[in-house]
């Protein structure tokens, strides 16, 4: 079983690369501009060819976003759906005492607000979903366990109980160094909520091919209302994002606030956590590739190990 697992994992994560790589090298008229964009990602801990899957161990997003009409900063409004799982180590876990992460599934819908000026990106983003069962977790990993011939988790039972969950957040950054092939980018996050309240401290470091923040794919800001004057018409860059997350609440591992059910499994959260991601990405005209390496520290107290998980995106432009 589990080579068969490793072999449908590795065809499955080809046919991904494969597209996405595909994408990126469809060139365009140089002079065209876009207004919208839709983008695909996906995150799994599978996608890094190891045999264990757990944890943060399946997140999918859909996005749309478009450029609003102005004269005095660019601004980029947008709406996501999406789905993330979280499981614990041990897929066979038959009682609660071995669930070393909570069983959990969030699904929600966002929208954000990015705001471009001179050298600062300002972020506003609102949240509405919900965790538990009603958010489809247990159904879609058993549903694409059985498409790919993995074994299943057995002890969804214990899943955190069904919550709403409604959020708010800004992100702030501004540029400190953008000359030749390297930027350096620090930037503060606040989520305030029922599944999320924490505040990020960290920076991205850019090396490589890149736009001035406003036209950069970095922030998935390559659209705009009118015709702009770019420095270039394509953008490969590597970039790492390092930074420390102060944790006051997450529900995917406390439960919701308020609900009280003796069949979910919870744990305490750990109060200071640590994520580093590494990735690559390209941009040419219609399309963009992303991929991204992240490790992330152990969420809770209980946590076995930390977590690895890699990154697929891909993002198409229209008029």
């Amino acid at each position: 079983m589990r080579q068969n697992s490793n072999r449908y994992q590795k065809k499955w994560i080809g046919v991904l690369i494969g597209i996405a790589l595909f994408g990126s090298l469809q060139s365009q008229d140089s002079t065209s501009f876009y207004t919208k964009e839709i983008a695909f990602k996906t995150e799994n801990d599978a996608y890094l060819f190891r045999l264990n899957d757990a944890y943060y161990t399946n997140g999918f997003f859909l996005n749309y976003q478009w450029t609003q009409k102005s004269t005095k900063r660019k601004i980029i409004q947008g709406i996501e759906l999406s789905q993330q799982i979280f499981t614990p180590l041990n897929r066979t876990t038959q009682v609660p005492a071995e669930i070393d992460r909570p069983y959990c599934g969030y699904l929600y819908g966002q929208y954000h607000n990015t705001r471009f000026s001179d050298k600062a990106i300002i972020r506003f983003t609102g949240t509405l979903g919900v965790v538990g069962k009603a958010s489809g977790g247990e159904w879609m990993q058993n549903w694409y366990h059985d498409l790919l011939r993995f074994a299943k988790f057995k002890g969804w039972p214990y899943q955190i109980s069904n919550a709403v969950a409604v959020n708010a957040g800004v992100t702030y950054a501004y540029t400190v160094h953008d000359k030749g092939a390297l930027k350096i980018v620090p930037h503060i996050t606040a989520n305030l909520g029922t599944i999320y309240t924490n505040a990020k401290l960290g920076g991205t470091v850019v090396l490589g091919l890149f736009e001035k923040n406003e036209n950069s794919v970095l922030w998935n800001a390559r659209i705009d209302h009118k015709r702009t004057v770019r420095n270039r018409n394509h953008e490969l860059f590597f970039y790492w994002q390092p930074f420390v997350m102060a944790q006051a609440y997450n529900a995917t591992i406390s439960g919701g606030l308020g609900v009280n059910n003796s069949t979910q499994v919870t744990t305490e959260i750990a109060p200071i956590m640590f994520q580093q991601a590494w990735g690559l990405c390209y941009a040419e005209a219609r399309w963009t590739t992303r991929l991204e390496l992240v490790y992330q520290s152990k969420e809770t107290t209980s946590q076995t190990n930390p977590q690895r998980y890699g990154v697929i995106q891909l993002c198409y432009r229209i008029q």
